[in-house]
C-alpha cells in the first residue's frame, strides 16, 4: 500500500462552533466547508491551514441519536482531541489486502473511505487513520458539504505560515520508522544524534505528495516526559507542529487571547535564529500545539538533527 498525500488532520470535540471559532481567531484557519450528516452520526467543518495547500484541518462533532463518535467522547468523559489523520492512497484494495496480510484491523466505511490504526499492534491502538480512494472527496460524511461564507477573524491570529509535521510517541524511533517506510512509504530524512538530549531522540519522515512530515519521539533516560505521556495515551499522536512568520506578533496574540505557552526554547544555528514554543491542550480543543519561528529557512530542523542515512 502507499499514502501519497495526506489530506487533514481531524479532531473531535463538544462543542463545534466554539472550536471553529478558536481555530479561526488564535490561529488564523479558514473555515471552507461544513456539513450536517446524522445518518453517519456527524457534523463538521474543513478549515484551510494558512501555507498549506491540500492539508487541512477538520473538525468533527457527534449528530444524531446514535452517533459512534458521541460514544468516543463519553468514553474520553467528553474532553475534546485529536481524532484521526485522514489521507489519500492510490488503491484502496491494495490497502485492505496489505493491512489483511499484517493483521490490522479496520472499519471499512462504506462510503470510499477505510479506518486503521497503522501502528504495529503490539503497542497499542497507535494513531487513527483514515484512508480514501479514488471515486470520493469525502472522509467524513462531507459527502454534501456546503461552502462557508468568508468572515473576518476577531483579534489578531498567531500568523502560521504552514503546518510542517504531526509528531507521534513510540518506544522505538527507527522500529517504527521501519515499519512506515515498508507498509506506506515515508521516507526517513533526519533524526536527533541518540546521545544529543537526556530524555528523548526523534526522528523524521517525508510522505510523499504532503508538506507535512511524520516525526517520531522515543524515551531515553529515566524519567522521560515521553515515557509518561506512552503509559497515559499510548503510541499516538504527541503534538502537531506549526511555523509562524513573526515570533513577538505571534506571543503577543496568544497573550491577547489569554493563552500562555509554555516549555519555551531558542537557539542560533550558522548564525541564524530559530525559536519555539508549546500551547496546551486545554487551550487549543484537545491537541498539543508546537510552534516554531526561524529566522533562515531549515535552521531550526538543522539545531539538533542529522540526516539519517549520515
Amino acid at each position: 500500500m502507499r499514502i501519497y498525500r495526506i489530506d487533514h488532520v481531524a479532531q473531535l470535540v463538544p462543542d463545534l462552533d466554539g472550536q471553529v471559532s478558536l481555530l479561526r481567531n488564535v490561529f488564523g484557519f479558514r473555515p471552507t466547508s461544513h456539513w450536517d450528516n446524522p445518518e453517519q452520526g456527524v457534523k463538521g467543518v474543513r478549515l484551510a491551514v494558512p501555507g498549506s495547500w491540500g492539508q487541512d484541518w477538520v473538525v468533527l462533532s457527534p449528530s444524531g441519536g446514535s452517533s459512534p463518535l458521541q460514544s468516543t467522547l463519553d468514553e474520553q468523559k467528553g474532553r475534546p482531541g485529536f481524532h484521526h489523520v485522514g489521507a489519500e492512497v492510490p488503491d484502496l484494495d491494495a490497502v485492505r489486502a496489505e493491512l489483511d496480510k499484517r493483521g490490522l484491523a479496520y472499519v471499512d466505511s462504506g462510503h470510499g473511505w477505510i479506518e486503521a490504526s497503522l501502528t504495529p499492534p503490539e503497542h497499542g491502538p497507535g494513531v487513527r487513520f483514515r484512508l480514501r480512494g479514488t471515486g470520493s472527496l469525502a472522509l467524513a460524511g462531507d459527502e454534501n458539504a456546503e461552502p462557508v461564507a468568508f468572515s473576518e477573524a476577531a483579534g489578531p491570529a498567531v500568523g502560521i505560515v504552514t503546518m510542517d509535521h504531526i509528531c507521534q510517541a513510540y518506544p522505538d524511533r527507527e522500529a517504527l520508522a521501519q515499519w512506515y517506510a515498508d507498509l506506506a512509504g515515508f521516507l526517513p530524512i533526519w533524526k536527533t544524534p541518540i546521545d544529543e538530549l537526556p530524555d528523548m531522540a526523534d526522528l523524521v519522515l517525508n510522505i510523499p505528495g504532503s508538506s507535512v512530515c511524520w516525526e517520531i519521539i522515543m524515551p531515553r533516560g529515566e524519567d522521560s516526559f515521553i515515557d509518561r505521556f506512552l503509559a497515559k495515551n499510548g503510541t499516538s499522536v504527541h503534538h502537531v507542529t506549526f511555523q509562524v512568520a513573526d515570533w513577538e506578533a505571534a506571543r503577543a496574540a496568544l497573550a491577547q487571547h489569554g493563552i500562555e505557552p509554555f516549555d519555551d526554547e531558542e537557539g542560533v544555528t550558522d548564525g541564524a535564529a530559530w525559536k519555539h514554543t508549546f500551547v496546551h491542550p486545554k487551550q487549543t480543543g484537545g491537541v498539543l500545539v508546537q510552534l516554531f519561528w526561524e529566522e533562515k529557512p531549515g535552521v531550526w530542523v538543522r539545531s539538533d538533527k542529522i540526516p539519517v542515512d549520515a
